[in-house]
């Protein structure tokens, strides 16, 4: 295996290499197309992400799911770092995802036999609100060369999904790319940063364009101070994202113009 970070989904066991700032894990993702076990109703649409934080440091970090994010025994709230032979389930029982390289450290804790045989279990299943299906045949996964999920061949999605804004004050062109890029003035955790000293009105992680396997891109505002506006409306929750949408951040200063979603 290579140098890029890498996991590995039970079952059926198929490793994956992290080529990007974040991997999203769920029913809504790439490689929901590839491995069935993440077609499960106990998981949710976007079910947890793992996202880079820094050099060499990546953080699990649920998103709302119905059946939880579960790691060292205990559901997770909020986010924590990973550590090479960490291992979490989505739900209770599974499926399971072990940390095995490029994640800094080596975990205290071993994953129990018992633990490996629960994921081919079958989870118990909590209906979530009914949301529009959408089918794995339209997912747009691109896997890297002849990849076969094994060990010394793992999956690669990529390359990732590209977002360019212009700020329509400046003029300034920003390109960012991802599955999640997040926009705000904390170098260490957003992908697009806002620097200038008149724009202190934009949070450390302000918002987050992330794109769906569908090709679609969808805002959410991060619970910053001022608020993220999405063609003069407040944005609540994920709302659709189109070319030559504008995005205003807590003040009028700070107006980016969507000039290209490309996946």
């Amino acid at each position: 295996m290579g140098d890029l970070p890498v996991i590995k989904i039970s079952p059926p066991g198929t490793f994956v290499e992290l080529d990007g700032n974040a991997l999203f894990l769920g029913r809504d993702c790439n490689l929901a197309a590839l491995i069935p076990c993440l077609l499960s109703k106990a998981i949710s649409h976007r079910h947890c992400v793992i996202r880079k934080e820094g050099p060499e440091r990546w953080a699990l970090e649920d998103l709302g799911s119905t059946n939880g994010t579960w790691i060292r025994g205990s559901r997770l709230a909020g986010k924590t770092l990973l550590h090479n032979g960490d291992g979490f389930t989505l739900g209770t029982k599974g499926p399971l995802i072990e940390c095995r390289q490029g994640f800094g450290g080596e975990s205290d804790r071993t994953i129990p036999e018992e633990e490996l045989a629960a994921v081919a279990e079958a989870a118990t299943i909590v209906e979530e609100p009914k949301r529009r299906s959408r089918s794995a045949k339209a997912a747009k996964t691109r896997i890297v060369d002849d990849r076969d999920g094994s060990a010394d061949r793992p999956l690669r999605v990529g390359p990732p999904p590209t977002l360019r804004v212009v700020h329509e004050r400046t003029g300034e062109t920003w390109t960012a790319s991802g599955y999640s890029i997040v926009i705000g003035r904390d170098p260490a955790a957003a992908q697009l940063v806002i620097r200038a000293e008149d724009e202190k009105h934009v949070s450390g992680r302000h918002t987050e364009i992330q794109f769906h396997s569908d090709g679609t891109a969808v805002v959410r505002d991060l619970g910053s101070r001022n608020g993220t506006w999405l063609n003069d409306r407040p944005v609540k929750g994920e709302t659709p994202l189109r070319v030559g949408d504008r995005l205003l951040l807590g003040n009028a200063k700070t107006v980016l113009v969507v000039a290209a979603l490309e996946l």
